[in-house]
């Protein structure tokens, strides 16, 4: 049964119910002298105790999809890549030496396009859901090439969680159909290539390529199989929370990938534990520090948002975008309440694809 969806959530929900009506009917009848019986009582109330705590967490689960499944859940996801650093003492998994050239796309729920590739240079095996906006399949757009938009999750979450918590494909469509923004591609990708471990969407010594998967091979795959613009000034990529740092970060270090990023509730520096844990790393995917380092910064057009209850990711925000000099643009996009949240995360969809919409070529 899956982690998340109505199924898993009625059945924790029986299953409370169930163990509140054995313990109210059986709470007078235990045999046994008081000690034993207030023990059993102890016990039962737990065991309940628990199971309403379950459905809480199964509820929390579904609205904000932070995991898809029991391996998603417990970091022992099939063909995770998993790799020995040295001082880890994580052995590197066997993967398949046969690299599909094109991805094995099937029809998902929602309408989704499903694939689960390995990356040609990163050896990461990685989720791909794809959305294409009606208009791909329309006679009037025949032989057109869209726009596309990488999604990323934050730390924990799934790239599903684009699609059911943040609903981005119902707001991209209606927007569309306001002419208040333009038919796009929407990608979201597997980035929490550690399991419940985050792995700061960069490309560790030893251990997985998340940066390499993210910025070449998923582009790749998708060029490959569906009909897309080539220009980087059509290729935009945006995240929330850990996602959001991660987009900032892709595109100051790949503008010839991906033009536009948009940050929701990001932040400047990297908070991973194996990225903190090497100064190299650390410094070379700051984006404040790489943009205020460079000689020539690169033609990137950054949005960074943020909810003013969460100061520390407007502060970073205004920060990155007062460091930023021609040819980089960028602008900052606040909302009064919310702090740290899915609903403030939702809330600034409609902001970010206008945005985007505006910087494609």
């Amino acid at each position: 049964m899956a982690l998340n969806g109505p199924p898993f959530l009625v059945a924790t929900i029986v299953f409370a119910l169930v163990l509140t009506l054995l313990t109210l009917a059986v709470w007078n009848r235990l045999p046994g002298p008081k000690a034993v019986r207030v023990g059993v009582r102890m016990l039962m109330l737990t065991v309940t105790q628990g199971a309403a705590v379950l459905v809480t967490l199964v509820c929390v689960n579904n609205s904000y999809a932070f995991y898809d499944s029991w391996p998603d859940l417990m970091g022992t996801q099939t063909g995770a890549a998993q790799f020995e650093d040295g001082t880890s003492g994580i052995r590197q998994s066997s993967l398949s030496a046969a690299v599909p050239v094109l991805a094995s796309f099937h029809q998902g729920a929602q309408g989704l396009q499903v694939a689960d590739p390995v990356g040609a240079r990163s050896h990461i095996h990685g989720q791909l859901l794809v959305w294409l906006p009606p208009e791909y399949d329309d006679p009037a757009h025949a032989g057109e090439r869209f726009p596309v938009v990488l999604l990323l999750p934050g730390q924990p979450g799934t790239p599903m969680s684009w699609f059911d918590a943040m609903n981005g494909q119902d707001e991209l469509a209606r927007l569309v159909e306001a002419h208040e923004a333009r038919p796009m591609i929407l990608v979201a990708a597997k980035s929490n290539t550690l399991g419940t471990e985050d792995a700061g969407c960069v490309d560790l010594p030893g251990g997985p390529k998340t940066d390499t998967w993210l910025a070449k091979d998923v582009p790749a795959i998708v060029k490959s199989r569906f009909r897309v613009s080539n220009d980087p000034y059509d290729w935009s990529v945006m995240g929330y929370s850990a996602g959001g740092y991660c987009a900032t970060d892709l595109a100051v270090h790949h503008p010839n990938v991906f033009h536009s990023a948009v940050s929701i509730s990001g932040y400047n520096a990297p908070e991973a534990g194996v990225v903190l844990r090497r100064a190299a790393l650390r410094e070379a995917n700051n984006p404040l520090l790489v943009m205020r380092r460079a000689a020539r910064q690169p033609d990137v057009a950054l949005l960074l948002t943020g909810s003013l209850e969460d100061g520390d990711t407007v502060r970073d925000a205004r920060a990155l975008v007062n460091a930023l000099r021609a040819p980089a643009t960028g602008d900052v996009a606040t909302v009064a309440r919310g702090g740290h949240n899915m609903d403030v995360w939702q809330e600034m969809l409609p902001t970010a694809f206008q945005w985007i919409s505006r910087h494609l070529r």
